[in-house]
């Protein structure tokens, strides 16, 4: 099953606090925009647990990820984004919150804690943050494809020029059985 959620931007006024968030996109119906077009699939697809673990492959993964969102931005004269560590850790960390607590949101139902407050929490500085959530996608393809062919927020963030900064995480258990977070970021 695939399903994608709305996208949040939370913009924060200095260090001090976060001002409201633009909500993009409602949940989607669930069902497949295509299917992978793909050489790399996720290696070590476990479902159904609330245990998460790191795809064997996880680092190619990533930086196919990367390459693809990039493809997009400069084919359309949108500069490169560029891999930053703490959104990364953000990324993955998020992924497995979301697995751990059977949920699949862009606020934490448990903490209440969105996209801002995770990048404050992790140590990254930010004028905004943006972020992407699928879930079920088996390829980095696929993923960006469904990203792209999104009508939510979902093309328009990769899209977007103010970010710099991304990080992604791609975690396999849970309901959908691999979960991806794409964490955009734009530093002061």
């Amino acid at each position: 099953m695939i399903r994608r959620q709305r996208i949040i931007w939370t913009l924060m006024a200095g260090l001090c606090g976060l001002l409201p968030c633009l909500v993009g996109c409602p949940g989607a119906d669930g069902t497949p925009s295509g299917s992978p077009i793909a050489s790399m699939f996720v290696q070590g697809i476990h479902g159904g647990t609330t245990e998460c673990a790191i795809p064997l492959n996880e680092t190619a993964l990533r930086a196919k990820v990367i390459e693809l969102v990039n493809l997009e931005r400069t084919g359309r004269g949108i500069g490169e984004v560029q891999m930053h560590p703490l959104l990364n850790r953000m990324a993955e960390d998020y992924a497995c919150e979301m697995i751990a607590g059977s949920f699949f949101a862009h606020e934490n139902p448990n903490t209440g804690e969105g996209p801002g407050h995770r990048a404050i929490n992790a140590g990254y500085i930010y004028l905004a943050i943006g972020e992407n959530l699928a879930g079920g996608q088996t390829s980095p393809e696929q993923v960006v494809s469904e990203w792209m062919h999104s009508t939510q927020g979902h093309r328009e963030n990769i899209l977007a020029s103010q970010w710099q900064d991304v990080g992604v995480g791609i975690r396999t258990g849970g309901q959908y059985g691999v979960y991806w977070v794409l964490e955009f970021g734009n530093p002061p």
